[in-house]
Formats: structure tokens, C-alpha cells, sequence
């Protein structure tokens, strides 16, 4: 079967008109923009897998550090859906091609794309980046009070000529040739990053996700993350409260009363401090807006490259 190509993959859809929602989004982009004008790489690659059925690309799960651990997310999708499926042909294929992805014994097949009955499946590959400003990095922002806190995004649509404001033109503008700064990374990475400008030169961007660092003097610790501010903080204190301690018992450490009870209260204060920026107990955190944007070519999104199989040590079979 032949799948359509990808429309308006390298184009930015400009209008000059908004929804209200959408202008007061762009409207904020530009303010951030300004304060924030410095891009910072957001940590490893992301990678899920999209599904293409017609002319429409869809993300079906994302949050995976790994392509190895995407495929293995595809073949779970894949065993689900596949006895919900009218056509018995088609879901025998959907079975056979999540064995292979996870199968019982050997080997994972490291290949990327799947063509099963009526739909393409591919892992995707979703870059994370921060704003940043007179090294401070960007903080939530007051529209995120309405993202829909699903950091996996299943279901949504990669619509690369979907309708934008002037500043998120000129962000996926910046984006389109965005490479790691020399000697930040090895000359392999680079090389990639440059090929990919070329092969997938359209940017989209993705709804955020959140990280929770620990700030000491210059230094700037990640603990905790979530889809949504509020869960961010929630999971920090947590942190304290759950992950701490349990951390300490697996470690044949138990923390005494009095680190339990600093624990307990520093989540307190946690939960009840206002704002992004958080000091508790002498100690200082703060809520980063991580953005995220998913290269595009002629033929869809863009899948994992070479550099990412060798950086986690994956071996898996070739494609066959």
C-alpha cells in the first residue's frame, strides 16, 4: 500500500487572525521570547511511536528514553488493539509484528516502521529544549493552566499547516536550524543533527512537559518532572515524602525520625508555597517549562537517528 506524503510539511501557516485562545497563547510566546531569548538543550531526546492512517499522522505514545523502549511501547499498543481490529488478516499482522518488537526469547527487531493493514506505525524521535534568560530558565507559563496534563499525547494530530501566530513562527523559524553547540557533543552528533535539517527541515511544536530543579548557587539539580505545573510540584513533594524513604530502606539505610520528620515538613511547605519558585526550608526550587518540538520531512516525522541507538548501547537485530 501506498501512504500519502506529509502536507505542508515544510510550510508555517501564518494568519492574522486567532482564536481568543490561541492569540492569548502566541501573544505570551512573544513575551517569553524576549525575556527568555536563548535556547538550551532540555535533556535527551524523547521518543513514542505516531501512526499514519490516510493523510493524517497522529502521536500514539511518547515518554520513552529510548527507542528500544519505544518499540517495546508499540508492540503493547500493538497486542491491544489488535483484537478490537475488523479484519482478522490485519490483526494476525498487528500480533506477528508485536512479536517480533518483544519477542519471548532473543532479540528485539530494531526496525521502526511498520506497514499494517491501512496504517503506518513509526518511532519518532521528539527534541526537548529550554528557554533561557539571563540564566534564569523559563518558568510556567500562565496558559499551561489549561494543557490537558497527558505528557504522552496519544491521539494528537501533527498538523504541520495548522494556523499560527507571528511568535510561534518565528520560535519554529529558530528551531528549523537549531544544531548542539561545537564541543558540547561529539562530531557524530553534529553530523546527524546537520543531515536532519536537511531530511526533515519542518518544525512543529508540541505541548510541554515540566521539570523541577533544585537551585544551589549556579547549579541547577533536576528531581522531579510532571505533564502539568501542579504535578511537578506534586511529585516533588513526594519526593520527600515517598521516594526518599523508601530509597533509604532499599538501601539498608532507614533514615532516622528527625530526616523523616524534615522530610515531612519540608513537603509541607512545598505544597503550600505559591508560584514557580519555591524556597522551603532554606532550600530553593523551581518549575522549568520544558518545550518540545518534533522534526517533520517529506514522508512524516522524523525517527530515531544512528547516534541514538550507539548512546544507549542497543544492539538489537537488523531490520528485516
Amino acid at each position: 500500500m501506498t501512504f500519502p506524503l506529509m502536507h505542508g510539511y515544510d510550510h508555517i501557516n501564518v494568519v492574522a487572525q486567532l482564536d481568543p485562545v490561541a492569540a492569548v497563547r502566541d501573544r505570551e510566546l512573544g513575551e517569553r521570547i524576549r525575556q527568555y531569548p536563548k535556547l538550551l538543550p532540555g535533556g535527551s531526546p524523547d521518543f513514542g511511536h505516531a501512526v499514519q492512517k490516510g493523510k493524517e499522522w497522529r502521536i500514539a505514545s511518547l515518554g520513552c528514553d529510548d527507542p528500544s523502549s519505544a518499540r517495546y511501547s508499540l508492540a503493547m499498543d500493538l497486542r491491544t488493539d489488535a483484537p478490537g481490529d475488523p479484519d482478522p488478516g490485519t490483526a494476525r499482522a498487528m500480533l506477528a509484528a508485536a512479536d517480533r518488537l518483544d519477542p519471548e526469547e532473543g532479540d528485539q527487531l530494531a526496525k521502526d516502521e511498520w506497514e499494517i493493514g491501512d496504517r503506518r506505525y513509526r518511532i519518532i524521535r521528539v527534541e526537548k529544549f529550554v528557554l533561557i534568560g539571563d540564566r534564569v530558565m523559563e518558568p510556567p507559563r500562565s496558559t499551561d493552566a489549561d494543557l490537558p496534563g497527558d505528557g504522552s499525547l496519544r491521539g494528537h494530530l501533527i498538523d504541520p499547516p495548522a494556523p499560527c501566530g507571528q511568535w510561534e513562527a518565528q520560535l519554529r523559524l529558530n528551531l528549523v536550524g537549531h544544531m548542539p553547540v561545537a564541543g558540547t557533543v561529539p562530531d557524530v552528533v553534529r553530523a546527524e543533527a546537520r543531515h536532519a535539517i536537511q531530511s526533515h527541515p519542518g518544525v512543529v511544536l508540541l505541548p510541554p512537559t515540566f521539570v523541577v530543579v533544585e537551585i544551589d548557587g549556579g547549579c541547577w539539580s533536576p528531581i522531579t518532572g510532571g505533564d502539568d505545573p501542579d504535578e511537578a510540584r506534586d511529585r516533588l513533594a513526594r519526593h520527600f515524602t515517598d521516594l526518599l524513604p523508601r530509597l533509604r530502606e532499599f538501601q539498608n539505610d532507614p533514615a532516622a525520625p528527625e530526616e523523616l520528620a524534615e522530610w515531612k515538613a519540608l513537603a509541607e511547605e512545598i505544597k503550600a508555597a505559591p508560584g514557580h519558585r519555591i524556597v522551603a526550608r532554606g532550600r530553593e526550587f523551581s518549575t522549568v517549562r520544558v518545550s518540545r518540538m518534533l522534526r517533520l520531512g517529506r514522508d512524516g516525522p522524523e525517527g530515531p537517528r544512528p547516534c541514538d541507538e550507539e548512546r544507549y548501547g542497543l544492539t538489537g537485530a537488523a531490520e528485516s
